[in-house]
């Protein structure tokens, strides 16, 4: 009787310690579908964000090297201006998938590889529901590998021929209206100038326009007046003039540019102006993506 006993409690003792494990798996799956189902609703990945614990909006100047790429998220709407070069496709796309695997628009400054090479790449890894361009377009391969994988994916292909405004939750977005400026064949000023406010931040991206474009931006009355400037062409000499920075006073002034560049960016000419304009000056070639948080 008492070998049957014992073993009756060592079965017991067997069964009880299964259940116990199984009720453990079971918690910490249901925990993590929580997690995931909480987490996607309010910043749209699963991945691990101050966004999730705070609630702010959250702009990244993604180190891309010798290109610009910008990602805005809030409250699972992301909007993403201009996808870097070609050469930096790849690890870019992984990136923004990352933090955004859900895109509400793609926003392309101008068809130059260093601002639309990776565009491919990221509306391919990503669910982007509009890609919006200039009516400007390019014969580079970077251009109609974009348009593909934007059909393929189901994503709306818009096309600027003037100014335009969205709201993707809380991020509003203002594109300015330059039909009336003549950029004569330059596409560095045929930019798109883009405007974002979001959760009390207001950034200006105007990918590479240049001191034509940026006079006819300041002299037709464009609201630029936000804190945060996205540096027109990586620093170049070419932009960022007095005039155009006196419109905008922005507080910090961000450089996305490749180390050691061949194109010496950003001047020097550049770097005293923004000085002087009393801009907090970030670098991508020295700080690597740039992280800049909402105020609420």
């Amino acid at each position: 009787m008492r070998a049957k006993r014992k073993t009756t409690d060592k079965n017991t003792e067997r069964l009880l310690d299964l259940v116990n494990r199984a009720s453990v798996f079971v918690l910490l799956v249901s925990l993590a579908a929580v997690w995931c189902i909480t987490s996607v609703r309010a910043t749209g990945t699963v991945v691990p964000t101050m966004e999730f614990f705070d609630g702010h909006a959250t702009v990244r100047f993604i180190d891309v090297g010798q290109g610009d790429c910008t990602l805005v998220t809030h409250r699972g709407h992301a909007v993403l201006i201009d996808t870097g070069p070609t050469d930096e496709a790849r690890a870019t796309a992984e990136y923004v998938r990352l933090y955004a695997p859900k895109l509400d628009a793609v926003i392309i400054t101008h068809p130059h590889s260093d601002h639309m090479g990776g565009a491919a790449q990221v509306l391919s890894r990503c669910r982007a529901s509009a890609l919006i361009l200039g009516d400007e377009e390019s014969t580079e391969a970077f251009y109609s590998s974009a348009l593909d994988a934007a059909q393929k994916r189901g994503c709306a292909v818009v096309r600027l021929t003037g100014g335009a405004s969205y709201r993707f939750g809380d991020i509003d977005v203002a594109i300015f209206d330059t039909s009336g400026y003549d950029h004569e064949g330059n596409l560095n000023d045929a930019s798109l100038a883009v405007r974002i406010d979001v959760d009390g931040l207001s950034l200006l991206a105007a990918g590479d326009a240049e001191a034509g474009e940026e006079a006819y931006l300041a002299g037709m009355g464009c609201d630029l007046d936000v804190d945060y400037l996205q540096i027109n062409h990586h620093g170049s000499s070419t932009s960022s003039t007095e005039a155009y920075l006196a419109a905008v006073t922005p507080e910090v002034a961000v450089i996305s540019v490749g180390r050691g560049n061949s194109y010496g960016h950003p001047s020097m000419a550049v770097l005293e102006s923004l000085e002087e304009a009393g801009a907090e000056i970030r670098r991508t070639d020295r700080e690597g993506t740039i992280v800049i948080r909402g105020r609420g």
